[in-house]
């Protein structure tokens, strides 16, 4: 009964830090409330599609990142989160077919949930009910996890959450 109350206290936090910009103390969030507070802008973000079904596509597409990563300009753009690579629909197929897979149908999938993921290896398959707080997003990104939500029209299909 308290590790539920924990995790709600914890999505609430995390709601709340969401919904005020990223404040987290007491005066960022007097701040916010009163409009005060500055509105933290994200980078715009380069979207590169990419298809990842052959050897031959990941050694293309680890070129592609080494030489993006000579410049340091552009390195420090792809560590920043500036520059994204998203799988070409084709590929997020693939990934749904995969066997290495754990599938999520309620609760809320924390960084806890993303790091066994990682571990593991697998994708994981969320249900329509199932909450992925913006932590588990963040760490889901840092450890190459993908997240697939299930639609709420069809159950067989997916969007990729990134």
């Amino acid at each position: 009964m308290s590790t539920d109350n924990e995790m709600l206290r914890a999505l609430v936090r995390e709601a709340l830090r969401d919904a005020l910009g990223g404040a987290s103390g007491a005066s960022d969030i007097a701040k916010a409330l009163a409009g005060n507070a500055t509105p933290t802008q994200k980078p715009a973000q380069v979207v590169e599609m990419v298809s990842l079904t052959s050897d031959v596509q990941v050694q293309t597409f680890v070129h592609r990142i080494l030489d993006l990563a000579a410049d340091a300009k552009t390195l420090s753009a792809l560590r920043e989160g500036e520059i994204v690579f998203q799988l070409t629909d084709q590929a997020k197929a693939n990934v749904a077919d995969n066997s290495g897979t754990t599938r999520i149908e309620k609760g809320a999938v924390t960084e806890s949930t993303i790091r066994k993921a990682a571990e593991s290896g697998s994708t994981l398959i969320v249900g329509r009910k199932v909450v992925v707080t913006s932590l588990a997003r963040d760490k889901a990104r840092d450890l190459g996890v993908t997240i697939i939500k299930e639609s709420q029209q069809d159950n067989q299909k997916g969007s990729v959450m990134r």
